[in-house]
């Protein structure tokens, strides 16, 4: 559900990038400058938008952030870089505000020019503010949609100092999701005044509880970004880290993106199953982390998920694999509440475990019995429209 929050305004229109004809061209706007975070991919390649946001970030503040669909602006050099700072100085002066202020985002296909389009895009500026309303997210996370099968809005009210405070966000992505940061595209706006070490540990703390724990295909996007905007709009004494509203913030911060995640698996391509594997019983969380990812990437466990097949040697498998040291001969796994595997070793529940496995929403725990630290990861399977369409999606 869609909470609007004052002060900020959105709209997403059709600029002419995408045959399908669709909306391509998103602008989220402020009406005074927000103090402004932000988490980026950590793939070495970079899209454009990525390495200019990167940059204008460290003046703390962002006013607009203008984002395209279709064209990811990866790979694309000095060009590149010249396009996306074409489209926001065009943006900033039609917004009457510094170009400094303006955030470009972009998601596409890898190694194509927006050259061509950059025109189009400019003077499709215009009607991009004229569209602007405080309703406007709708349009906005539609427009930045690629392979995507539906949009992705998540909203929050909490009470800060006796006021209502509200954090919504929209985000994409449907493919090429294993993030090391965030998850492809994720724009965080909220009325609450935070301090700004508050700020960035709470945008860091929450994406790592969220978006660091999804895959869809084990790929890291080149533009994976996810911003936070507050603008202070609610009046609250701003919230200082560790001060005394933080965890709430954090607390509903985190669902909200937890929210859009989720949606992130559930929109997979090809999907047909969300699997939360949670690995416990570990010495240490990375452990955990460790071997809930291995699981989770795997090809035979995802393709396993897809044929509803209660294979947990697979998963046995691919933990003996991730690097940490555990003995197999204690472990046990359930596939929602039916243990296949006790000490190592198969039970006789499997027919309980496959007919389990044909719902949508699965849960798979690996139990290592070595220790008191646990992890998940959110994972879909792997079908064959997946296949098909990642076969032949530049064409």
């Amino acid at each position: 559900m869609l909470l609007t929050i004052k002060g900020f305004k959105a709209s997403g229109i059709y600029s002419g990038i995408k045959a399908s004809k669709k909306k391509d061209l998103a602008l989220i706007y402020s009406e005074r400058p927000a103090q402004a975070s932000g988490v980026f991919t950590t793939n070495i390649v970079k899209a454009a938008p990525v390495i200019i946001g990167q940059k204008k970030l460290k003046s703390g503040y962002c006013q607009a952030i203008i984002i395209n669909s279709g064209i990811a602006n990866v790979c694309t050099g000095k060009q590149g870089i010249k396009d996306a700072n074409e489209i926001t100085k065009s943006t900033a002066k039609s917004l009457q505000i510094k170009d400094s202020l303006v955030i470009p985002s972009s998601t596409g296909l890898i190694g194509s020019f927006l050259t061509s389009h950059v025109g189009k895009i400019t003077s499709s500026v215009p009607k991009l503010i004229s569209n602007l309303s405080e309703s406007g997210l709708n349009d906005a996370a539609e427009a930045i949609m690629t392979t995507d099968a539906f949009v992705k809005i998540s909203s929050r009210k909490i009470i800060i100092d006796g006021r209502e405070g509200t954090i919504t966000a929209i985000g994409k992505g449907a493919g090429m999701i294993s993030p090391n940061m965030a998850t492809l595209l994720c724009f965080v706006i909220t009325d609450i005044a935070l301090e700004k070490t508050a700020q960035d540990r709470l945008l860091q703390n929450s994406v790592n509880d969220s978006f660091n724990k999804i895959t869809v295909d084990g790929d890291t996007s080149t533009s994976d970004t996810s911003l936070l905007l507050s603008n202070g709009y609610l009046g609250n004494k701003p919230v200082k880290f560790k001060g005394r509203n933080y965890s709430k913030v954090k607390d509903a911060l985190t669902e909200v993106l937890c929210e859009i995640a989720y949606k992130i698996v559930e929109d997979g391509e090809g999907a047909t199953k969300v699997a939360r594997i949670i690995v416990k019983g570990a010495r240490t969380e990375k452990d955990a982390d460790k071997i809930a990812h291995t699981i989770g990437t795997s090809t035979l466990v995802k393709t396993a998920l897809y044929g509803q097949d209660p294979n947990w040697g697979r998963i046995l498998a691919a933990a003996g694999r991730a690097g940490v040291n555990f003995n197999p001969d204690k472990v046990d796994l359930y596939f929602g509440d039916y243990r296949v595997c006790k000490n190592g070793m198969a039970v006789m529940e499997e027919k309980k475990a496959a007919k389990y496995l044909k719902s949508k929403d699965i849960e798979i725990t690996f139990d290592l019995k070595s220790g008191n630290k646990a992890s998940f990861i959110l994972t879909s399977d792997l079908t064959v429209d997946y296949v098909k369409f990642n076969s032949d999606y530049t064409t």
